[in-house]
């Protein structure tokens, strides 16, 4: 009997409708966060659910039953069954890390809200650190702690000069510092009428650093000799996030008391700048809503739908090929691992869904990405049936633990951080009552 001849088409048809079953929930979570506004608490609290079950369905469905299958079918050694399941997992792992890295830089990170997150935290650290790298040079500053920054960066802002404005005189307060992004600025001392320049400074020098601690008059005047852009770093502002900040506050105290303001060569043992601006960048760490959203709306543009479903393909092409190799019949196929991917789906697309809207999609190219997934899906089910169903068990346990670990990388990296930053501790007691959710179904 030829292949073709052994090709069971109703049993790979029935195998590609389960894997739709399972995928249904994309659409049905879509609707929802389109149309609806979701709890994130509740979303949280059904992904760590879902986690719980698909844990349980990787580990006892597929996991253990693949070494079972070599054990008993292959006569192989527990070792070797170990090797061949743990080298698949590892093998998967891998693959979905190095894809979901690359896929990623694509614009495929807004597929997932953590990613998205994450993918946006990235991208403001990499802003901050070309500010950093300039805001370094600048010995009082590199002075301040760099694990302070991030709130120091929010008082950072552009300035535009033309060509002879002056951007402060001789004896007016202090209240900013500037660093020169572009341009050339005239340091000017006026003594008994008569003006003189003290220096010519171009990108990268910094003036006014003294007004930054004290705010006392300026002891000379700044005028543009060509059109410039600074960085300006406000008194005002710097004076706020001390009142807030002890650190901060007690590194202006100790620089006070160094007389930094008399010789900024006698600072003891100023960080280098280059360490001080890693550990600088390294503490950006948050991200506001409104920062998310303006981000969200920049990057929209570099979100790249064919990157994004590539990337989604990935997260569910596996479960539904191991959906369509282990199904033979209906009477002997066990529901536990299709439910677990049915919730999981759920809040991943609800979150996935909402988080597009915000960044520009339309609910019609949502809704038509979630379908061709599901298309996709079926057909990934039905030939996983019809080209796995009577392969070797080493064959067919190897495939299904690629799959599985390509699955546990996408829940450890995605739904399981997810889940806790929305839910926080309680999505542990979730995930234990999905876990045993399913352990009960594969046991009754």
């Amino acid at each position: 009997m030829s292949f073709f001849e052994s090709v069971d088409i109703t049993r790979a048809l029935i195998a590609a409708a389960l894997a739709i079953v399972s995928m249904i929930s994309m659409i049905i979570g879509t609707a929802f966060g389109l149309f609806t506004k979701p709890s994130q608490r509740l979303n949280a609290i059904i992904m760590a659910f879902g986690t719980g079950a698909l844990i349980q369905a990787l580990a006892i469905e597929l996991a253990m039953k693949g070494a079972h299958r070599l054990t008993h079918e292959a006569a192989q050694s527990g070792l070797n069954a170990w090797l061949w399941v743990s080298g698949g997992f590892i093998a998967g792992g891998l693959i979905y890390y190095l894809v979901n890295k690359w896929l990623d830089k694509k614009g495929a990170a807004l597929r997932h809200p953590a990613l998205a997150r994450f993918y946006y935290l990235k991208k403001k650290q990499e802003e901050a650190k070309t500010i950093l790298e300039q805001l370094s040079k600048i010995e009082i500053v590199r002075s301040l702690p760099p694990e302070e920054m991030e709130s120091v960066l929010t008082c950072v802002e552009p300035v535009s000069v033309k060509a002879g404005e002056v951007i402060f005189r001789q004896g007016e307060p202090g209240n900013a510092l500037y660093l020169i992004h572009d341009g050339q600025i005239e340091i000017q001392s006026s003594t008994n009428g008569q003006a003189r320049t003290i220096a010519t400074l171009g990108s990268g020098h910094s003036f006014g650093e003294m007004a930054l601690l004290t705010g006392e008059p300026r002891s000379a005047s700044a005028i543009a000799l060509t059109d410039a852009t600074l960085l300006r770093l406000g008194k005002d502002q710097f004076d706020a996030l001390m009142e807030i900040s002890p650190n901060l506050r007690k590194a202006v105290e100790q620089l006070n008391s160094q007389r930094i303001l008399h010789n900024v060569q006698h600072l003891k043992e100023p960080m280098d700048a280059e360490h001080w601006k890693n550990i600088a960048a390294s503490n950006i760490s948050r991200l506001s809503k409104v920062e998310e959203l303006n981000y969200m709306k920049k990057h929209a543009s570099s979100g790249n739908p064919f990157a994004m479903f590539l990337g989604a393909m990935m997260d569910t092409i596996p479960e539904s090929i191991i959906i369509g190799a282990s199904f033979v019949t209906l009477e002997s196929y066990t529901y536990t691992f299709l439910l677990a991917v049915f919730l999981s789906n759920l809040p991943e697309s609800m979150g996935s869904s909402s988080n597009m809207l915000e960044a520009g999609f339309s609910k019609t190219k949502i809704f038509s990405l979630w379908c061709m997934l599901i298309v996709a899906g079926a057909i990934a089910a039905a030939l996983g049936n019809i080209f796995l169903i009577n392969s070797p068990p080493a064959i067919l346990t190897l495939v299904e633990a690629l799959a599985g670990g390509g699955i546990l990388a996408m829940v450890a990296s995605v739904m399981m951080p997810e889940a806790y930053e929305d839910g926080g501790a309680e999505v542990g007691l979730a995930t234990i009552a999905g876990f045993l959710a399913a352990l009960f179904f594969s046991l009754v």
